[in-house]
């Protein structure tokens, strides 16, 4: 009986549609990739030695409970490494993208959009993820819009309730 693959699912779909390259060896995978397979080779030797000794002094993987929690707590000595021997090996490009956006329409504490000139403009107000990130620009982790867009949407809501009975000029 052979080695479960991770997840159980197929993968040659993948491999074909070039999204996912594999090979029978690290050094393959490198020159298939169009890096250096033997510094690949190199860098993988190291981390095995490290996850041999249950440690990962490049990324710290394991270092923390919360990281060995969500790893394989049957494998020792550290549930979230183990290292690269058999293949074959696979590898995917890796590229940056949007998954939200962090440097929106401006706006102020009470939820209003700003002008070019940072004056509030009547009657808009801003939540979610058009809103300028509350992190300055930048996209910590999945879900950062969530909380400021149900918080500026309650403060919005709040602002358009009150306005209600009065006419906005312009």
């Amino acid at each position: 009986m052979g080695l479960a693959l991770p997840g159980g699912r197929p993968r040659a779909h993948l491999v074909k549609a070039g999204y996912l390259h594999k090979a029978p060896t690290l050094l393959a995978l490198g020159e298939s990739l169009g890096i250096d397979g033997a510094a690949l080779e190199s860098t993988a030797a190291r981390f095995n030695d490290q996850a041999e000794q249950g440690r990962d002094d490049d990324f710290g993987k394991g270092s923390t409970e919360y990281n060995r929690y969500l790893g394989d707590g049957e494998h020792g000595p550290n549930p979230c490494l183990g290292p690269l021997r058999q293949g074959p090996f696979y590898a995917v490009k890796v590229v940056a993208g949007d998954i939200g956006t962090a440097v929106g329409i401006a706006c102020n504490e009470q939820a209003q959009a700003l002008d070019a000139g940072g004056r509030a403009i009547p009657g808009l107000y801003m939540a979610g993820n058009d809103m300028h990130s509350v992190m300055g620009g930048e996209y910590p982790a999945p879900g950062i819009t969530l909380g400021p867009a149900l918080t500026f949407g309650w403060i919005a809501g709040r602002q358009l309730a009150q306005a209600s009975t009065t006419p906005i000029n312009r």
